[in-house]
């Protein structure tokens, strides 16, 4: 399980805020051909002034063997997702903006279809996913679009003794018409019980990380933001917050299927 709670540019009027919660697991046990499969459910609410959104979604991942040491999955994230938006807090030049009429919606219901392929082994992993994949027309909203947006993300864990490791990885996130984001991150991890390091998001953000690992089964993980962009004249930082609570010993290394993303 996995819980989270990220507030940004605190201090801003309307500043987003984000929470999540996700469950998941197997199906049965894995198989001696290394097949397995996956179930979980994850639920997010965001919201920036004067806009918000919830996300449902079930998940299904199946697992299976690339070679002796490396694993790959293929999942679906299938479900949908509420836009809304409040009229009644929105400025505006034009007031004849027919988006803004007394009448029009402000509230849309839109499916979601999000698919993923994910490849690891106790040290590596490699990712990559879709989310809005149908390109879905919002008639609505004008015309407005939900464009694709593109995740890649890869990291290693490389180590330094017996008990310590050196883990750098990248998320890059495109999507049409925007700049390509970029998170590059570097963190130690001392016997797989504390992990610290720093982080760079290109145009907005120096980021300090860490990772603590307690009672066996539970994992807290909190991020700090200094905003490096023209934001940080009206607030200087961001925090995020996230639990794990794991069905398996955390110094297991992740039960039945190792993953560098989560030890």
């Amino acid at each position: 399980m996995r819980f989270g709670y990220r507030t940004q540019w605190v201090g801003f009027e309307g500043a987003p805020r984000t929470g999540f919660a996700s469950i998941n697991g197997f199906i049965g046990k894995p198989k001696r051909n290394g097949v397995s499969h996956g179930i979980g459910v994850m639920l997010e609410a965001d919201n920036t002034e004067p806009f918000s959104k919830t996300h449902f979604n079930l998940a299904y991942a199946f697992h299976f063997k690339m070679n002796r040491e490396m694993r790959g999955s293929l999942g679906l994230f299938a479900g949908f997702t509420q836009y809304r938006m409040d009229l009644s807090t929105i400025l505006v030049e034009d007031a004849s903006d027919p988006i803004l009429a007394p009448g029009s919606s402000s509230n849309l219901l839109v499916p979601e279809l999000s698919p993923g392929f994910w490849m690891y082994n106790k040290r590596f992993y490699l990712g990559a996913s879709v989310k809005h994949i149908t390109g879905r027309k919002a008639s609505d909203i004008g015309n407005a679009r939900l464009l694709p947006h593109f995740n890649l993300t890869t990291g290693y864990s490389i180590p330094m003794s017996k008990t310590t490791s050196f883990i750098p990885s990248v998320l890059v996130k495109y999507v049409r018409a925007a700049p390509v984001a970029a998170d590059l991150n570097a963190m130690i991890d001392f016997d797989q019980r504390l992990a610290i390091g720093l982080g760079y998001r290109n145009g907005d953000a120096v980021v300090a990380l860490m990772k603590f690992n307690f009672l066996n089964f539970f994992t807290v993980g909190y991020a700090y933001d200094m905003t490096t962009s023209p934001v940080r004249v009206a607030s200087s930082n961001s925090h995020e917050i996230i639990l794990g609570i794991t069905a398996c010993p955390v110094n297991s290394r992740g039960g039945f299927v190792p993953c560098a993303a989560y030890d």
